[in-house]
């Protein structure tokens, strides 16, 4: 079996340009302990590559055009990709939303989708949000620290919204603030291996939750967009509600890397497994 692994755009990898290396080279490490040949790219190699003799293609890569060659490749080569081009546009932020009112049981913030021209912002949103909103660009997670930014009123929220517009960014969330402990999660699956830890600990309230709703609401999520490598964001309230915030394709694992490359590696394998007895 032979795998190729398709590292992330520098853009797309803010401050974690090393750390999404690195799990994709344990990863890779990984797999080629269990009989399997491995390759690693850069998203540019991977752009001229000839690529149709690989078993397995691990895409970190994010921008729309290489992700739609990416999905070419899976029509007409049937190969094995985790995740898939699908899914991974399914993260961007507009089509996650989307997936997110589609999937019953699954809770996120109240959140409206708008264009960022100004006409398409002259009213603040129509649910309430006494601790302010949350703007996200509408495509992409995050490729620097103003695509995600805080506004306590709606004055603020305009100037956000202007500086997405001189940027180019086409589309915003405006997402309700939620009160309470924010935690990343991380996911191999359905079902296979979850873990979760404070995102500033030093901050946390330890407020109390159940860890299978918390367990369950992440994969709720990643089976809306249909991830099986994946991380997020959730906050859970005083009242122990559990609110989805993001769903992320392949995101770094930093805090718990070596652990998550056994558990990448054996799902990949059980894939590859599963296509071989297909074929048989």
């Amino acid at each position: 079996m032979k795998a190729l692994g398709v590292l992330r755009e520098i853009q797309n990898s803010p401050g974690r340009e090393s750390d999404d290396a690195l799990i994709l080279k344990a990863v890779m490490d990984q797999l080629s302990i269990l009989k399997t040949e491995v390759s690693v790219m850069t998203p540019e190699e991977f752009d001229r590559a000839d690529v149709k003799d690989y078993d397995l293609i691990i895409p970190m890569c994010e921008t729309y055009p290489r992700l739609m060659r990416l999905k070419k490749i899976e029509a007409e080569t049937g190969v094995v990709t985790i995740n898939p081009a699908d899914s991974v546009l399914g993260c961007y932020r507009t089509r996650m939303l989307e997936s997110f009112a589609n999937t019953p049981g699954l809770s996120y913030p109240p959140t409206e989708v708008r264009r960022t021209t100004a006409n398409a912002n002259r009213a603040a949103p129509s649910f309430e949000a006494a601790g302010g909103w949350w703007l996200k660009r509408g495509d992409v997670h995050n490729t620097c620290a103003y695509d995600v930014m805080f506004a306590r009123n709606w004055n603020e929220a305009l100037n956000v919204r202007r500086e997405f517009e001189s940027r180019e960014i086409k589309n915003l969330a405006i997402q309700r603030h939620i009160d309470g402990d924010l935690i990343k999660f991380y996911g191999v699956g359905p079902g296979q291996w979850f873990t979760w830890f404070y995102h500033d600990p030093s901050t946390a309230r330890r407020l109390p939750f159940e860890l299978e709703d918390l367990a369950n609401s992440a994969e709720l999520a990643a089976q809306a967009v249909k991830v099986e490598v994946f991380g997020g964001d959730a906050i859970v309230t005083h009242d122990g509600t559990i609110y989805i915030i993001d769903i992320n394709s392949w995101p770094s694992f930093a805090r718990v890397r070596t652990e998550a490359a056994v558990q990448i590696a054996r799902r990949m394998r059980l894939r590859l497994r599963q296509v071989a007895g297909r074929k048989r």
